[in-house]
């Protein structure tokens, strides 16, 4: 494995798109997760069919559609959002807003978007920062009021608004809406994971071994690791994903790097223990994994997720891309950059990212297939 560095090395704001040769093997572990827990025995399926939570929020999105929505029809493409989440209840705010260091209830710290083709060949995941200024709209509670619009507010407080009265689902449906009204895409459904249940996953693992240059201290998040090579337990894993303040540069961007590092290192350490061939172990793993999310009505049982995983059993090395969405520098906040419209132009077309940006991020200025991209460059040739 990698040394990792806990020094970020980040483009001044610039997204980063990479093609992942792990992810490959992480969406085939998934895979095969889905589909053994599809072919267990009875009282395996029920009960872990049964730990997955699942929401209708249709009422809170305020969306009209024409007919019944059928958000995983073949030859339609798919976007939701996959959310990590903590409920707060006066413990420490690992981020440290505000002087006191106490924050009480729901926060999302991670949200990515994820984007499966209409033909299932290709699989695209987006980090959008939580600390991007954006406008959120009035969202539904569930007492049936709304909340007052904002404008230029932190990302992810839209979780916290939709989630002011603990009801995960309104959460979620207040980052789709902010999602949508920013990327102009349709969200189809969400999974909130929750942080507190990732440590479980951990352990169950058997630890994630990591390496790193230099010692590891964030007292706000929990985390004292020394410099080296050494396998974490899941509360020092959690620590190490909640980190912000104490290391490196202390930005969004920089944890947002190092989660990236802790999934690649957990999904070799799953390869490398076999631990599709030992089914204790594996149901072990498939418990902790359920018992950790929230999903919408249609994602929340174990059928759809073994049909969506099907669909997807042909996507290659080559064919899933991993980015951050572009952003601007907005003093300790970051704004979303102009070629972040390319991105999202891409995502509503179907158009694969990697046609579009290269491994840098930047937008690539021959062969360009979206009419904004296409005006972002002749504007920047301009310029020169």
């Amino acid at each position: 494995m990698s040394p990792f560095s806990s020094t970020s090395r980040l483009a001044s704001h610039a997204a980063v798109g990479r093609q992942y040769p792990w992810a490959v093997p992480v969406v085939s572990v998934l895979l095969a997760i889905i589909l053994f827990v599809g072919s267990a025995i009875y009282f395996a399926y029920t009960r872990l069919d049964g730990n997955i939570q699942s929401q209708d929020i249709e009422i809170y999105l305020d969306r009209e559609t024409e007919t019944p929505l059928e958000p995983y029809k073949p030859g339609d493409d798919i976007n939701f959002l996959i959310l990590g989440s903590d409920v707060r209840e006066g413990e420490a705010d690992i981020d440290g807003a505000g002087e006191s260091g106490d924050v009480v209830g729901m926060r999302s710290d991670t949200t990515m978007l994820a984007h499966i083709s209409a033909d299932r060949s290709r699989v695209e995941i987006v980090s959008i920062p939580r600390d991007t200024l954006v406008d959120i709209p009035s969202c539904r509670l569930p007492d049936g009021t709304w909340t007052a619009p904002q404008t230029s507010a932190i990302f992810n407080s839209a979780f916290s608004i939709g989630g002011q009265t603990d009801d995960v689902g309104a959460a979620a449906a207040c980052t789709i809406r902010t999602v949508e009204g920013m990327s102009g895409l349709f969200i189809d459904g969400f999974v909130v994971v929750d942080f507190a249940s990732f440590q479980q996953f951990v352990d169950a693992l058997g630890g994630v071994e990591m390496c790193f240059e230099e010692d590891l201290a964030d007292s706000m998040a929990g985390l004292d690791i020394s410099a080296g090579c050494q396998t974490l337990d899941g509360e020092q894993a959690l620590a190490f994903a909640r980190a912000r303040k104490g290391i490196g540069d202390g930005s969004d961007i920089g944890r947002m790097q190092r989660q990236q590092e802790l999934v690649l290192a957990i999904a070799e350490d799953a390869l490398s223990r076999n631990i599709l061939t030992d089914l204790p172990s594996l149901y072990r793993l498939v418990d902790a994994v359920s018992q950790s999310i929230v999903t919408d009505a249609q994602l929340g049982n174990i059928d759809t997720l073994a049909s969506l995983a099907n669909s997807i059993r042909g996507v290659s090395t080559e064919d899933i891309f991993l980015m951050t969405m572009p952003w601007d520098p907005a003093g300790a906040r970051v704004l979303p950059a102009a070629e972040s419209e390319i991105l999202w132009e891409a995502l509503r077309d179907d158009i694969a990212l990697s046609t579009i940006f290269d491994d840098n991020g930047e937008v690539m200025p021959t062969d360009v297939p979206t009419e904004t991209a296409t005006a972002t460059v002749d504007q920047t040739q301009e310029a020169e």
